[in-house]
């Protein structure tokens, strides 16, 4: 079994220049090569320019000897294989998105969005770690893009720091699909022997492959990423895999002190040897994730900043108002919006100004008034402000919003909206939409009412 990533980087110093860089047939009439990214062991990663898209790109080009008839590349000549064959089938904003993809006889290809930062490796030694916060944000997007996967039947099987690109604080993609399961697929793309042994849960060494690996392997790099150490030191293959399959775990204070407790219960659950013990599927990771998110931020933060990101994630998918919108264009409109936490008697908007945004309480309670007076009242899940967002020219505020409660508000700027995917624009129209057809007829129906209550009964002449 190959139990070490047999596509993991090594140092190369013979770099090519640009001019020298051979693309396979047919890439170099669209791309223009910038430069050498990295280089491993089957493969080297160029920085392209996508002259048609007018966007830069990483280029994954396989190398040449792979293609050789050598039994011991057959292996490699599948991961690869496996990976352009799933090019393009995922599509999740934590999830590098690959544009193009291409094999043939002796070459095989990937292009790729191109994502600066590098990866999260760097951000696995004690001198150079992240804030838990920030960390366990990294891990809720993670596992939101491997339950989307999942989803889709794939299992990923090699998730490591290495495979996951650092975006910006608080966000990673994960990448490289070249060791993935794909259960809809009988084909002979599966690679069943490969993946990186310090990550590898303990069924796949008897090549039983479920989704819980990828829990498994998550809950190693959030470890690493907590303490800067590897979940078990060993000197070489047979010691490790031997921890793994019969090793205990130090607490997590033992590595780093300030740590909280309530971490160890998590990672246990997210690393528990026997299947039966560990989180049973990735909802019930996400689930978890978000209390812990939600404990940290408000451990960290005022009640004024904005709530952690994965808890806003999982209130607002069990929101029924947005339950039209798919995972893609949840993380999208989440990036779009402004969020925080208020205290009572907080104006949202005023009587008579100017209308720029929409809101959307996502928690606790507000009053509506007009002239001082109060007219309605709005409940959790309410949106509002966004009928203006039609108007070519909107029409000033009809009304003040006042939060009646400590609350949580989200606010979306039209701006912001009008620049949104295409697709996103869609879905929140036709809710804007039903929002105003809703409350049209429910006006109606008040009127009618209020219409029967002041009218005398008619007389009948005749």
């Amino acid at each position: 079994m190959a139990l070490e990533n047999l596509r993991c980087a090594n140092e190369m110093s013979d770099k090519k220049t640009p001019s020298e860089i051979k693309l396979p047939a047919g890439l170099s009439q669209r791309y223009e090569v910038r430069g050498e990214l990295g280089r491993g062991a089957t493969g080297t990663v160029f920085l392209g320019w996508d002259t048609f898209a007018q966007r830069e790109v990483a280029l994954k080009v396989a190398h040449p000897q792979i293609f050789r008839k050598d039994p011991d590349q057959a292996l490699v000549r599948k991961a690869w294989l496996n990976e352009v064959h799933m090019a393009g089938s995922l599509h999740h904003p934590y999830i590098v998105e690959v544009f193009d993809a291409g094999f043939g006889d002796d070459t095989a290809y990937l292009v790729m969005e191109y994502l600066p930062n590098g990866t999260l490796e760097p951000y696995t030694t004690p001198d150079n770690l992240k804030p838990i916060t920030e960390v366990l944000e990294i891990a809720y997007k993670c596992a939101s893009a491997l339950d989307y996967a999942c989803r889709a039947g794939i299992v990923h099987r090699d998730i490591k720091p290495a495979n996951l690109q650092y975006v910006g604080p608080g966000e990673a993609k994960v990448c490289d699909f070249g060791a993935a399961y794909w259960s809809r697929d009988e084909s002979s793309t599966q690679v069943m022997d490969i993946g990186s042994l310090a990550f590898m849960a303990p069924e796949l060494f008897r090549q039983w492959v479920t989704p819980q690996a990828d829990i498994y392997a998550l809950g190693v790099v959030m470890h690493q990423l907590l303490t800067g150490k590897h979940l078990f030191d060993a000197p070489d293959q047979a010691s490790l895999m031997y921890k793994i399959l019969h090793g205990e775990r130090k607490q997590l204070t033992s590595f780093r002190p300030d740590l909280p407790e309530s971490l160890n219960p998590l990672l246990d659950k997210m690393l528990a040897r026997n299947l039966e013990d560990r989180f049973a599927n990735w909802p019930a990771v996400l689930s978890a994730l978000t209390a812990h998110c939600a404990s940290a931020s408000i451990a960290q933060s005022s009640a004024e900043e904005r709530p952690a990101e994965a808890e806003l994630y999982d209130q607002l998918r069990h929101l029924p108002l947005l339950n039209s919108l798919n995972d893609a264009q949840l993380w999208e409109l989440l990036r779009i919006s402004q969020w925080r936490k208020v205290p009572t008697k907080t104006v949202f908007l005023r009587e008579g100004g100017n209308a720029r945004s929409c809101y959307l309480l996502l928690k606790g309670e507000a009053r509506v008034l007009q002239q001082g007076k109060l007219i309605a009242l709005l409940d959790t899940g309410t949106l509002f402000g966004e009928l203006a967002f039609a108007e070519e020219q909107p029409s000033p505020r009809a009304a003040t919003v006042v939060a009646a409660t400590e609350s949580t508000i989200g606010k979306w700027a039209y701006a912001r909206l009008r620049e949104a995917s295409p697709a996103l624009q869609s879905k929140m129209l036709q809710i804007f939409f039903r929002l105003a057809t809703e409350r049209l007829k429910q006006a109606d129906e008040r009127y009618l009412r209020l219409y029967r209550q002041v009218m005398p009964q008619s007389t009948d002449l005749n």
